[in-house]
């Protein structure tokens, strides 16, 4: 089935993610280093299983938004980003930590296109994994001494869990509000977004206004980021994601594509598609079906759309030094496709 190139509406950036992260591609480098030891550095099961989870690669946005917001200048010439790349390293640890996570809850099989951690070595393994990871951010931070960023990362990570519980308290209530969604997908991934560029930011010693202005571009840059990962296991294919599809509503989890169905179907249709959706086994081709029929990847899109324009607008008094590439980065961000 042939849906919509995601994000029409957007004018691409002609620019590759290597492109786009060219300024702090020396930096980011390091931090792919740093994750390569701390993988490397443990014994036995330990060792095995997070060097198999920090070689996997990634595209690394939290990192390079971390980076870029810490290079400002604002015409006092550039300043050494030693701590900024510690804290990179930090954000990658947390969010593979949650990936690893998340993959537990979700019976996923595939990531980056290698089995699961869970797959791999089994649930136990992975739990104390995921637990390690934390663990190990935290270290980093704190080895920083910024007590800002220590908090922030903190309550981030104490809001990421909430907002995982919350979703999982609702599974399959096909009744789910576009607010709740919001509420859920704000705290589990949107926070942790905005609190790498306001750490970077704050690493720089910018004014706080500037450091509240880059956290309000990374908050709704995080909540496009996520309705689009949600419109892509719907629609994507396992190949180009490479990681499992279909793994929200398998596990009765409402999504936004699913919310602005729910809403658009009326008399059988909607009770069909109710039926469909608290089966233990959906049926994705008529799902997918009734979402080419009624449009739902464009409503989708001008959702991700209206947070992406809200997340640049954030941007508007700042230099083309700074503004350019993240808009180029939250461009990249909508408008992918895996």
């Amino acid at each position: 089935m042939t849906f919509p190139k995601i994000i029409d509406s957007v004018p691409s950036p002609n620019l590759s993610l290597k492109q786009i992260v060219s300024p702090i591609l020396k930096s980011l480098n390091v931090v792919e280093e740093k994750l390569k030891e701390i993988g490397e550095e443990s014994e036995g099961i330990l060792k095995e299983s997070s060097a198999y989870v920090l070689s996997s690669g990634g595209k690394r946005l939290r990192a390079a938004l971390v980076l870029f917001c810490a290079s400002i200048t604002n015409g006092k010439g550039p300043k050494p980003l030693d701590a900024a790349v510690e804290i990179a390293t930090a954000v990658e640890l947390i969010h593979s930590a949650t990936l690893v996570h998340d993959d537990i809850i979700d019976r996923a099989v595939l990531r980056r296109l290698k089995p699961t951690v869970n797959v791999r070595f089994g649930e136990e393994v992975s739990v104390l994994l995921g637990d390690f990871l934390y663990a190990k951010a935290f270290e980093i931070i704190a080895q920083v001494g910024k007590d800002s960023v220590t908090r922030w990362m903190a309550e981030t990570t104490q809001k990421m869990c909430q907002g995982e519980l919350d979703q999982l308290k609702h599974r399959y209530r096909s009744d789910l509000s576009l607010d709740e969604y919001l509420s859920f997908i704000e705290r589990k991934t949107a926070t942790l977004i905005a609190t790498c560029s306001r750490s970077g930011a704050h690493l720089a010693e910018v004014s706080n206004e500037q450091q509240d202005a880059l956290y309000a571009y990374g908050l709704y840059m995080g909540i496009s980021f996520q309705m689009i990962d949600d419109l892509l296991d719907v629609i994507g294919m396992e190949k180009k994601l490479g990681k499992t599809v279909h793994t929200d509503l398998g596990n009765g989890k409402m999504t936004l594509p699913l919310i602005l169905l729910m809403e658009t179907l009326s008399g059988s249709e909607k009770k069909e598609f109710h039926k469909k959706i608290n089966s233990l086994t959906p049926d994705w081709k008529a799902i997918q079906t009734l979402i080419q029929k009624h449009k739902i990847v464009e409503q989708t899109e001008r959702f991700a759309n209206e947070y992406f324009l809200r997340a640049n607008q954030s941007l508007q008094s700042f230099g083309p030094a700074i503004r350019i590439p993240l808009e180029n980065l939250s461009r990249f961000m909508i408008a992918r496709d895996y």
